[in-house]
């Protein structure tokens, strides 16, 4: 389907044509009372606060479990009072005892609420999507909300500051409802200002195509931000009669913000066909890439030798590293959709994560970051200790290397995931000495448990070999590797070629590497072992990376000329000849304008 304006027959229009028929959007009542059902089922111990109005619901929350180290689950808004579950009654008992503290500059009171009234709650806003949801047209009606007779009975938005967080508790309900696909959602005359109230729109249906926000009061480009990065699929946008519509700069921002839109105020604004194209490109997937055979044998060769010795005596490899050596790990705790948060504890990498998104002292920054073979192998003694299967699973890892020209060395990016077999040598969680400090983790955070990673190591000559510059180590949850299964197989090249069986390239990328030598000179690539001077960069071909016969031997010289001058990598280099027909004069014209504009971004160009 579509909004107003846009192709197809399922025009938006069909819904506000039946504008009558509002309340007939219980198409499925046995499947949405189902739903409602659910959440009313488990055996949770309601509770609710009051006098929590000096901050927000998520601060709350927060706040409670700092102190407590009890966590509020399933948290709404109910007119004054949040309404949050506790596991059981001693939970709740405990948390009780905690009414007077001080929060936000207000005492908080706090008590056990009745089942039957948080259930009357949660039906409240149940029947609420019941009504509004449309199962043919996958359209979620959250037009005038604060109109609806069955809120307003309830008074559950009678404010500006109310809708905003009743809106928050109806996104935590629908993304719950795994059996509500919503397409389009309607927005419109609820006198929205701005889009802050309504920022979870994006987190609870991030593959929304089609939206309808108008007859609202938004006036400001500033809140377009709210949602930069986000819907990444909407096709469709209605913002008519907001006076951001008369901005000079209102389409202009709209079309950074949502890089797929189609359709704007019911005006065609891009071509459909082409962007698809261009979100099409025809590269294959690669799971391993390096950028001629004298890197890749570098560092297939660093890779077999290291993770070995990483997963049995992490002290042998402290000689790789020199006194300027860095060494750091970041968590990444955001779950992806394939993976289950409850078996993904990191209890053990918390204490010593340095992710500069979560960690924003200086000081403790600088303290989480290894420096030197001594400080680095502190660290190693945090980490559980780890078992990789490169061999027997080598479909798990993706392995991309390149040269680093400016020091003569080499990166290498490591992708793939490995199983937690014991618990770190030394606990970070523990002071040097005296008592274990009591601290927000338990045994389920302790858990070992597989997990995914990154890591990206920085190469350079030393007198006796290699030695590792910097290392950084993300760890995430675990995830499987459907990112780097390759998909139809590619012509091998000189510069750049593997087996097509992924474990032969993993045995066989690399003669059988030789034993470690002593600490004193131990290396995992052959001492004698330099990156070659005069090497060339590989020119970038598109014959490398589409498919065979895609483009003819003319178009794949133009690419090959219009690269070399531009220095775009294949990507950019691929949709700037498109988009220009194939005109060298226009491409190169083309490009210099948006060069000089400070329009092309840095990742458009060969590394």
């Amino acid at each position: 389907m579509s909004f107003r304006g846009g192709r197809g027959n399922n025009s938006y229009n069909n819904y506000h044509n039946n504008n009558n028929n509002r309340n007939n959007y219980n198409n499925r009542p046995d499947q949405v009372n189902e739903l409602a059902q659910r959440s009313m089922q488990q055996n949770l111990i309601p509770v609710q606060i009051l006098g929590w109005e000096g901050a927000s619901k998520d601060d709350l929350v927060s706040f409670l479990s700092r102190k407590t180290r009890i966590v509020l689950l399933n948290s709404i808004i109910e007119n004054n009072a949040v309404i949050g579950y506790v596991k059981n009654e001693n939970e709740a008992d405990s948390l009780v005892k905690w009414s007077g503290v001080k929060f936000a500059g207000n005492s908080l009171r706090i008590s056990k609420k009745s089942s039957q009234e948080t259930s009357n709650t949660i039906q409240l806003l149940k029947n609420f999507i019941k009504r509004r949801y449309d199962f043919n047209l996958k359209l979620l009606n959250l037009s005038q909300i604060s109109n609806d007779p069955e809120l307003q009975q309830h008074g559950a938005f009678n404010t500006i500051s109310t809708q905003s967080k009743m809106f928050q508790a109806l996104m935590k309900l629908a993304s719950n409802e795994t059996e509500l696909i919503v397409e389009s959602i309607d927005l419109s005359n609820n006198n929205l200002e701005d889009f802050t109230g309504i920022t979870s729109l994006a987190f609870t249906f991030p593959k929304l195509k089609n939206l309808s926000l108008s007859n609202n009061k938004v006036s400001k480009l500033k809140s377009l931000e709210s949602w930069k990065n986000r819907l990444k699929h909407l096709r469709e946008l209605i913002m008519i009669n907001n006076p951001i519509c008369s901005d000079p700069l209102y389409k202009d921002e709209i079309l950074k913000n949502f890089p797929k839109l189609i359709v704007l105020d019911g005006i065609i604004i891009r071509d459909e066909t082409k962007l698809q194209n261009i979100y099409k490109l025809p590269f294959n997937k690669r799971q391993f890439f390096f950028e001629d055979e004298e890197i890749q044998n570098l560092s297939t060769q660093f890779i077999q030798n290291y993770l070995p010795l990483w997963d049995s005596n992490r002290s042998q490899l402290l000689s790789l590293y020199s006194s300027e050596s860095q060494f750091s790990v970041s968590v990444d705790t955001s779950v992806p959709n394939d993976s289950d948060s409850n078996q993904n504890p990191f209890g053990f990498y918390i204490p010593i994560s340095r992710n500069i998104a979560r960690v924003s002292s200086e000081k403790i920054r600088r303290q989480r970051l290894g420096k030197g073979p001594e400080e680095i192998f502190k660290i190693f003694k945090n980490l559980p200790q780890t078992k990789h299967q490169l061999l027997t699973k080598p479909q798990n890892y993706s392995i991309e290397s390149w040269r680093y020209q400016q020091i003569n060395g080499f990166i290498i990016s490591l992708h793939g995931d490995y199983e937690e077999v014991g618990i770190p040598e030394s606990d970070a969680n523990k002071p040097p000495s005296g008592p274990r400090r009591s601290t927000h983790l338990n045994s389920n955070s302790n858990k070992l448990a597989p997990k995914s990673f990154d890591r990206v190591f920085v190469i350079v000559p030393s007198s006796n070999g290699f030695i590792i510059a910097s290392d950084l180590l993300s760890i995430r949850p675990h995830s499987n590797p459907q990112a780097w299964i390759e998909g139809k197989p590619q012509p091998q090249t000189s510069s750049s070629s593997l087996s097509s069986s992924a474990s032969a390239a993993a045995a066989a990328a690399a003669p059988p590497p030789p034993p470690l030598g002593t600490a004193a000179g131990a290396s995992v690539v052959p001492s004698g072992s330099q990156i070659s001077s005069n090497a060339q960069p590989v020119v970038p071909n598109p014959q490398n990376d589409v498919q065979q016969g895609q483009f003819t031997p003319e178009q794949q010289i133009f690419l090959q000329k219009l690269s070399l001058q531009t220095k775009l990598n294949e990507q950019f280099t691929i949709l700037l000849a498109q988009q220009t027909n194939w005109n060298y004069e226009e491409s190169f014209r083309t490009f210099q304008n948006f060069q000089a504009s400070g329009q092309i971004p840095i990742e458009a160009f060969r590394k």
